[in-house]
Formats: C-alpha cells, structure tokens, sequence
C-alpha cells in the first residue's frame, strides 16, 4: 500500500485508535471520540475542535443538542488539572470531576468556566449588559478552548461581534487602526470590558467569500491585498516571522504517525524551496488570508471587508497568496483564483515559484485540521491535502 493510500484505507475509528495509543494517555479514546464522550457527559455532545499533547493532556470543545458549548480535558498534570478547578470556583461555574487518579485527571465545564477565558468572557459579559441595560444574550459562533470565543451578541440597534482571546488585543486594535489607514478594507472594531482581552465589532455584510463565490469580490480581495503588501514599513526581513515547515510536518507525527513519513519529506522539500527566496522583502501580511477571511456587503457585491487580523505581521509576501491559493484548492473554489491573482497583479507582481511553495506550505500546515475539527473522514482528508502540497511544489 502506497503512503498515499495507506491512511485513505483508515476509518477515523481505526485511525483514532492510533491516536489514542500514540498519546499515552489512560482514558484517550473517550475523550476523543463523540460518542463515548457523550456517555461519559450524560449527555449527547458532538466535538468541534480538539488540541492534543502526548502523554500530557487532551483539550476537547464541544456542543449539544441545545447548542451550549463546553469543554473536556483529560490531563496527566495535576498542576495543570488543579488550576483549571480553582479558576472554575473563582468563576462560579460549574466544574464536574470525572476522574481523578494517580494517572490522570478527566474534568468538563462550561464554555463560561474554561480556564483561561472565564475572567474575560465575565468581564466583556458584564460590560456589554452595564452599556445595554439588560442581559445581552450571546451566541457562540466558534470555540477554541483555552484560546478564543467568537459570539454574535445582540447589542445596539444592529447585532455585533464579540471576541475574546486568552492574552491580550491592544495589538489586535492597532492593527484594525493601521489598516484602515492604509485603506486596506475592515470593520471597526473596539475593546470591551476593563480587562483588554475582548473586542466589539459590526456583524458586517452577507457572508464570506468561501461560501458566496462571487469573483468580482475575489479581484476586490486581491486589490486589498496587494495594497497591503504595498505600504511602507521600517523592519528589516531578518524581523520577519518565518515558517518552520519541519516543525510543521511534525504535527502528524502523533495524530498521523501513517503520514508523518511523507510530510516531513513534504517539509524538507518546502524548506528548500523557501531557500531559494532568501533575501526577499519582508512585507506587512495577514498570515491566514482566505477567502472565508473575506466578507460581502452582498451576495453580488464586489465590497468587502477583511477579518480575523490576529495573525498579522511581517512576513513573505506569497505566504498570503499561498493561503489563497491553498483554501481555494482545498474547498475546490477554483473560480476564485483567477481573479483574485489579477487584482492583486494590478498593484504588485505575483512570484509563481514561491506563491507555490508557500501553497504547499499552506496544505501541509493545515493537514492536521481535519483530525482536530474532528470531520467524518478525517484520515482520506489528511491524504488529500498532502497530495495537494504534492501538486503545488511540482508546478
């Protein structure tokens, strides 16, 4: 069986199993799998994301029929295990123990009590319904434990966008700021509570490009981005963040260890093609543009607005156009390319053979996606986008 079939012949049952012993952790495949987890909770629950430490921990988000969030974490760390309960009684959540041993710790809370983003999700609560006059009812869009919220809040005449992250957002806000500057097209977001870790935002337009293709906004996208591209800095390219494709194709050693072979192959390949555009001029980026990054005014409106700037920065240039490309090939919006590379080509000049390194670059750092999202067929998912990484490098 060839390395690209082997795990399309894995079902995601078969392939969690691997997983689970890969992790060393008693108790993995409850935790990993939807089923038996909603067992374990008493309660049918269906996993959205999940982030995975060998012999260390397993951090679940998760959500039920009734559409509430929460999150489950099995840990060998009873340091780690012990905060996340003293931070849900700081809270006043709830926290249920379902096992605690010698040799692991299973807990689950609510989405309000997760350790790392209670305090800030009780301070933006309370800012919002001291500047509404009443209970703001929130409704979560995506949930990354430990990390972010992202809820549609009816606030104000028109609903907005409220985020709130585990660190802070001053830099988020100065580069919303510096952006619309440079006229490069985003909403106005400001911060919420007293804590500096969330911001309010317009819920703003009628979807994302990724699912209203509409190639005209695709040309619009590409036109914002090479303006961005094209503003002036100070930093040198030694300052740029740098990608570690290596690093990168690491992420499957545990959770593809069928795979990890072929993706480290696939990193070192990146890596000497990325050799070959040393020197290059470092840039200001948005580090994940694609098109569900971008926001219609309407279905058949070439406006648009940019969103989710947290990985912004200074970078490569083709780093943004091989997310583009990468996305696009990954959803098969192809139709999207085209005009999209045109409108960016009309401020600046397109480099193909890093534009395609940085797409394979882009697949394989995204081949783990499909196993923590947890979609149904998540190991021939896997393989495909290593084959895309494959096609991309041999343009």
């Amino acid at each position: 069986m060839t390395p690209s079939t082997k795990g399309s012949a894995l079902t995601a049952a078969e392939a969690d199993r691997l997983v689970a012993e890969a992790l060393d952790l008693p108790g993995a495949n409850e935790v990993l799998n939807s089923t038996q987890l909603s067992v374990l909770l008493g309660r049918s629950v269906i996993i959205e994301h999940l982030r995975v430490k060998p012999k260390h921990s397993i951090v679940v988000a998760h959500t039920d029929q009734h559409g509430e969030y929460g999150w489950t974490m099995l840990t060998s760390d009873p340091d780690k295990f012990g905060k996340a309960r003293q931070r849900a009684v700081d809270s006043g959540q709830q926290f249920r123990i379902h096992r605690h041993e010698s040799n692991g710790f299973l807990c689950s809370g609510s989405l309000w009590s997760d350790p790392e983003l209670a305090k800030g999700l009780a301070d933006a609560r309370s800012a919002l319904d001291e500047r509404e006059g009443r209970t703001v009812e929130w409704k979560i869009l995506r949930y990354n434990p430990r990390r972010r919220v992202v809820a549609m809040v009816d606030a104000g005449r028109h609903p907005k966008i409220a985020r709130v992250v585990a660190g802070e957002v001053s830099t988020l806000l100065s580069t919303f700021s510096r952006w619309r500057e440079w006229n490069v097209p985003v909403t106005h977001a400001v911060p919420l509570g007293s804590r500096g870790s969330a911001t309010l935002a317009p819920l703003w337009g009628a979807g994302d490009l990724l699912h209203i293709p509409y190639e005209p906004a695709a040309e619009s996208a590409g036109r914002a981005l090479g303006r961005l591209h094209a503003t002036p800095h100070t930093r040198t390219p030694r300052q740029a963040v740098c990608a570690d494709p290596l690093r990168t194709a690491a992420a499957l050693d545990v959770v593809a260890p069928w795979a990890a072979e072929r993706a480290r192959d696939l990193g070192n390949r990146c890596v000497q093609e990325f050799s070959r555009s040393q020197g290059f001029e470092a840039t200001h980026i948005h580090g994940d543009f694609s098109p569900d990054q971008v926001i219609l005014a309407a279905e058949d409106s070439h406006k648009i607005r940019v969103i989710d700037l947290e990985r912004a920065g200074f970078g490569h240039p083709m780093q943004d156009i091989g997310s583009w490309l990468a996305t696009c090939r990954q959803a098969e919006r192809t139709e999207l390319i085209a005009p999209f590379l045109a409108g960016y080509e009309a401020c600046l000049r397109i480099h193909p053979g890093a534009a395609n390194a940085w797409e394979a670059y882009c697949h394989l750092a995204r081949a783990a996606d499909f196993f923590r999202h947890r979609h149904p067929e998540w190991p021939a998912q896997t393989i495909r986008t290593l084959d895309l990484a494959e096609e991309a490098l041999t343009q």
